[in-house]
Parts: structure tokens; C-alpha cells; sequence
């Protein structure tokens, strides 16, 4: 099982006597010690000594602690910098103006996110992560390469095809540079010690194909985001060019989503390319549905080997969604009935959708304003892969306010694109998609299950970045489906319409 909680492995309590100095060196050297590069590890500490002195630059009340915390933690994939202090509230225009916030646009750290909670006080957090500017992690795309010569059927038939285990990742090590020389898009995966520290987490696990010889020849990957995600994306795939074209990219993923199964995972989350079908067509030979369109969130410098590639424009993503199940578990035992509230031009696309994958869904449609007055939600940017993410925790009234500041405390790094997750099965979630639709959000997928109180409903929002919307390809018709309805809602939004018009 994996950990649903990353403990911080350093605390310190800096008075006021004490040098900022102090604090970022022992981060660095947590950095360090985790298997960061030197020079990423000293940009990372930078912004840790700056977020201490934003702190201290805060007003002290007579009644409240001066001290700041800081606290270090490390789940296997992320390093994550906690910064808290109890000094003069944060207010989100203050909080736009800190000079940290051009530390992230500059990329010397991976995430960052600064804010007031109240009785907790101002909380800065700050990310950097394995895999960093890496377009196969930061968007779950299979990568797929030119046809070459096959291993011999003889050889095929030797393979094992099993879970992964840590020692087995030197061998996963050396099957990337077979496939990929360095050009592999995820450093990650050239480290032993940072594969190994994913296994052990949780917060990754692996299925390999391994030959005669004991050589990892093959590989496939779940990997989770945060700690307390449902649903997992799957990506993550190596086939050694001597043996592709004997099928075994399909048994390496029946493993992996038997494996899922087992572990009570009831589905995996994957977005597949849309300048070439054969990844949709992979996922969806494997049960796979279409749910969703993700506009323009690939990078402009994306290129994939073998594909058809348009420069100088950001690539849209098919969102697909594959259910787990066993002889003993079905796609509907393990995604139970569920009631969701969806604005009403959506309510039929929603429900095909759930009967495509067979998972029962009721749908309502009623706009109903929150009980709560304050929306409670997280958010984080990727300056080098240009994208915000934003999770709505409980919906509040104030929630296209906050969604606003929460874009404010980012806009030094121009994000080309936005993604906002609601929780689909809260009575308020149709209302809260009108009231974002008037600050620039539109539809883009339905996600089962995909957080701790169920189906999620995520918007988008693309901002003035070059897209190419007609050379998207779909596998089948109902992908087509989806697309049509995804850029209808996109296109609606973008041109300041209401749904009613």
C-alpha cells in the first residue's frame, strides 16, 4: 500500500536572531542528499532563503510568536519546502507582489504557493520535483518511436512480465538509454536512487518485462501525484526496440491495470496524443473511453520522434479514462453509484459518457448556490511547463474570487494554461461552473473518481498561446464526439457567450 502521508523529515525554528543562511543550506542539503543536482539544489535554496525573508519583513504582534518555520519533506518524487510564519496576515495583493513569485517565473523551483489560512498563519510551500520540464510526467503522454527490428519470436516467449521491484532499477536505468540514448524526457528515469525512492513511496509503481538474460527490456508505470489521489496516471512507457512489434507494450499494460485491480484502484487517468491516433487506439483496445479535451497544454518545444509535429503552437491532449477490474471485480463495483451536479448542456455528454464505461451515474443539473461562504482550494503553477493546476476542496461562495487571486499570485509566470478541478458531487458544483465560465473557464473533461470525495469536473482555461484546434485526430467517432463538445464550450467561453444563448 502506499503512504497517504509524506511526514517532514527536518523541522527547523528559526528566531529572529538566527541567519536566513542556516536554513537554506539545510535544505539544500536535504535537496542534495535526495539525488537533486547540485546546481538545481542551490537555485531551490535560493528561493527558500527568500520566502524566510518575506517573512520577516512582516509586521510581529505583541501577542503572536516571531519565529518562522520551516519544514522539509520528501515523498519520493517531490521535495517539498514549508515556510510558516504568525506575523501580519498575507493579503493575495500582497501576495503578488513578493519577489519570490519571480524566483518560480524563472524557474528555481518547480511549485509554489503562498497564501494566508487563518489560524495557521501565512503558509508558503515550494516544490521541486524529479521531474521537472519533463513533458512525458507533467502531462502522462506515451511516447512512441519509429518501427525497428524486432527480437526473435524465441526470445518473446522468455520474457517475465511482473511488478517492478527497486532492484530492478539500475536494469530500468539502462533499458532508457537502449530505447532513448539521453534523450529521454524524464532525468528521473536515469537515476536509480530516485527510481527506487518512488517504489518505495508509493508514489510510483511499475510493471517490467524482463528477458532471459535478467536485462529490463520492457516497462509501464502508475504514478501519483499527491499523496491522497484515488486515481493514478498511467504513462511511463519503454519497450527495448528489439522487441516491439511482438505486442508486448499490451501485456505489460493488462499487468499494470491487473495490478491496479489488486490494489483496489478503479481506474487509471492517461492523456493520449492528438497529432497521431495509435496511443488512443492503444488505451482504448485496453477499455479505455474517451472523457475530455486538454487545449494547448503541450508545451510549444514538445516534439515526439516518428509523429507529426506542428512547431511554434501547443498541442491539445485526448484525457481518457481505462476502469480496472478482475474476474472478482467489475468496472461498476469498484467506481459505486454515484449522483453528480452538472451545468445543463453537459448533463447528456456526462451521462454517455458514464454509460460508455458502464459506471452508473445520476445526473442533476440544478444551479444551487453553496451553504459555505468560503471556498477551500490548492493550487500550484509549473513555470517551465507553463501550466496552473487548481483543486477545489469544498466550494464556497467566494470561489470565482479566490480563483482569481489564486491566478493573480501566478501571473508573473504567464501560464499558457490553467487546469481547475470541482468536486462533481457537490449540489453546488453546476453553480460554481457558471460562475468560473465568467472569469474564462471552460469544460474539459470528466474525471471519475479522480478525488478523495469522488468524480471531479475539470475546466480549463487557455490563455493567448498559439493553438491548432483542426489538426486534432481522433482514433473513432466517439472521440470526435468529445472533441466537438469540448471546443464547442471552449470556443462559446472564449467568445464571451452564456450556455443559454
Amino acid at each position: 500500500m502506499r503512504s497517504t502521508i509524506s511526514a517532514p523529515e527536518v523541522r527547523i525554528l528559526l528566531t529572529d536572531a538566527a541567519s536566513v543562511e542556516s536554513a537554506g543550506a539545510a535544505v539544500r542539503a536535504c535537496a542534495v542528499s535526495k539525488g537533486f543536482a547540485a546546481e538545481r539544489a542551490t537555485r531551490f535554496q535560493v528561493v527558500v532563503e527568500e520566502l524566510i525573508r518575506e517573512c520577516r519583513m512582516r509586521e510581529v504582534a505583541s501577542t503572536s510568536p516571531s519565529d518562522v518555520s520551516v519544514e522539509v519533506s520528501f515523498d519520493g518524487s517531490n521535495l517539498d519546502v514549508t515556510v510558516i510564519d504568525h506575523r501580519m496576515p498575507l493579503s493575495a495583493a500582497q501576495s503578488r507582489q513578493l519577489p519570490s513569485r519571480r524566483l518560480l517565473a524563472l524557474g528555481f523551483a518547480d511549485h509554489l504557493h503562498i497564501g494566508f489560512t487563518g489560524a495557521t498563519g501565512n503558509i508558503a510551500r515550494c516544490r521541486l520535483t524529479t521531474a521537472s520540464a519533463v513533458p512525458d510526467d507533467a502531462l502522462h503522454v506515451d511516447m512512441l518511436e519509429p518501427d525497428v527490428p524486432d527480437a526473435p519470436d524465441v526470445e518473446q516467449i522468455d520474457l517475465d512480465v511482473r511488478l517492478m521491484t527497486p532492484a530492478d532499477a539500475e536494469g530500468l536505468v539502462q533499458c532508457v538509454f537502449r530505447c532513448y540514448g539521453y534523450t529521454y524526457p524524464n532525468p528521473s528515469m536515469y537515476q536509480a536512487a530516485a527510481i527506487r525512492r518512488m517504489l518505495e513511496s508509493g508514489s510510483m509503481f511499475s510493471v517490467v518485462a524482463i528477458d532471459a538474460s535478467g536485462e529490463v527490456v520492457g516497462h509501464v508505470a502508475c504514478t501519483f501525484e499527491r499523496p491522497d489521489d484515488v486515481i493514478p496516471e498511467a504513462g511511463k512507457m519503454i519497450v527495448d526496440p528489439r522487441y516491439r512489434g511482438h505486442h508486448l507494450a499490451e501485456r505489460l499494460s493488462l499487468t499494470r491495470k491487473d495490478v491496479a485491480a489488486d490494489r483496489g484502484i478503479p481506474g487509471m487517468w492517461s492523456e493520449t496524443v492528438t497529432n497521431h491516433p495509435a496511443s488512443q487506439r492503444l488505451a482504448i483496445e485496453r477499455g479505455a473511453a474517451e472523457v475530455g479535451l486538454l487545449i494547448g497544454v503541450g508545451p510549444q518545444s514538445m516534439a515526439m520522434t516518428g509523429l507529426p509535429n506542428q512547431e511554434s503552437v501547443r498541442h491539445s491532449f485526448l484525457a481518457v479514462f481505462t476502469p480496472t477490474f478482475t474476474p472478482t471485480f467489475t468496472a461498476t463495483s469498484q467506481l459505486p453509484a454515484a449522483t453528480l451536479t452538472v451545468p445543463r448542456y453537459a448533463a447528456e455528454h456526462v451521462s454517455t459518457l458514464a454509460d460508455r464505461l458502464g459506471i452508473q451515474r445520476a445526473i442533476g443539473t440544478a444551479s444551487q448556490e453553496p451553504d459555505l461562504v468560503r471556498s477551500r482550494i490548492h493550487s500550484y503553477a509549473s513555470a517551465l511547463a507553463g501550466t496552473v493546476e487548481i483543486r477545489v476542496r469544498a466550494i464556497g461562495r467566494d470561489i470565482a474570487e479566490q480563483v482569481v487571486d489564486a491566478l493573480d499570485q501566478h501571473l508573473a509566470m504567464a501560464p499558457a494554461t490553467v487546469h481547475l478541478d470541482l468536486p462533481a458531487t457537490d449540489p453546488a458544483a453546476a453553480w460554481a461552473v457558471a460562475q468560473l465560465e465568467r472569469v474564462g473557464f471552460a469544460w474539459c473533461a470528466w474525471m471519475p473518481a479522480f478525488l478523495a470525495a469522488g468524480d471531479a469536473i475539470r475546466l480549463q482555461r487557455v490563455n493567448d498561446h498559439p493553438i491548432l484546434l483542426e489538426s486534432i485526430v481522433c482514433a473513432r467517432a466517439e472521440g470526435e464526439q468529445v472533441r466537438d463538445f469540448v471546443i464547442a464550450q471552449w470556443t462559446r467561453v472564449h467568445r464571451g457567450r452564456s450556455a443559454t444563448e
